[in-house]
């Protein structure tokens, strides 16, 4: 059965006058205070940091209170928009541990090319309306890309205008917007 987790890059669900040890223990009611602590401890959560507001933290903390309320909902399939807008380099980390670490199947949509080179084992690319799937990570992708450019570039032959209309599609393909999925079959 599919289960479906998704994080938002503006953390609506995230009610700004509870604690951020409330907003864990709404997800997960029966959780025992000392779990939910523990488990805000690994989202950098520690001592009185847990009785904040949720509207006073910063973006980046808010985003670590939706990822852990995430890790909550048993889902197989997570969608995260964005998952290191306003995160720290150690939350960026955590992240990405979270990640590597998950055994379901992550579809991200994400500017973070570092992200997506650390735990990608394909790389779609939406391109005209056509789906293409590039199996690694995003420096592999990269090399697929260039790959297809040069051989593009050496069946134009010497077409000057072929050859700078290759490399300009490169260049586009790279400033998008990647989705990557993470299956579960790394091992």
């Amino acid at each position: 059965i599919l289960h479906i987790g998704y994080l938002a890059q503006a953390h609506a669900e995230l009610r700004p006058e509870i604690t951020v040890l409330d907003a864990i223990l709404a997800k997960a009611p029966r959780m025992e205070i000392g779990e939910a602590r523990g488990l805000l401890g690994r989202f950098l959560f520690s001592g009185d940091d847990v009785y904040k507001t949720i509207g006073v933290l910063s973006g980046g903390q808010r985003s670590r209170v939706a990822l852990a309320r995430l890790t909550l909902e048993g889902a197989n399939l997570l969608v995260l928009d964005e998952p290191t807008n306003h995160l720290d380099i150690t939350s960026q980390e955590v992240l990405e541990a979270v990640l590597n670490g998950f055994a379901g199947t992550v579809l991200l949509v994400t500017h973070d090319r570092y992200l997506v080179d650390a735990v990608a084992t394909q790389v779609w690319m939406i391109n005209e309306g056509e789906l293409r799937a590039y199996p690694g990570n995003y420096s592999a992708y990269l090399m697929a890309k260039a790959e297809e450019s040069a051989a593009a570039t050496a069946a134009a032959g010497s077409d000057p205008a072929a050859v700078a209309l290759s490399e300009a599609q490169l260049h586009r393909e790279r400033a998008r917007v990647l989705i990557l999925d993470i299956d579960d079959t790394r091992g």
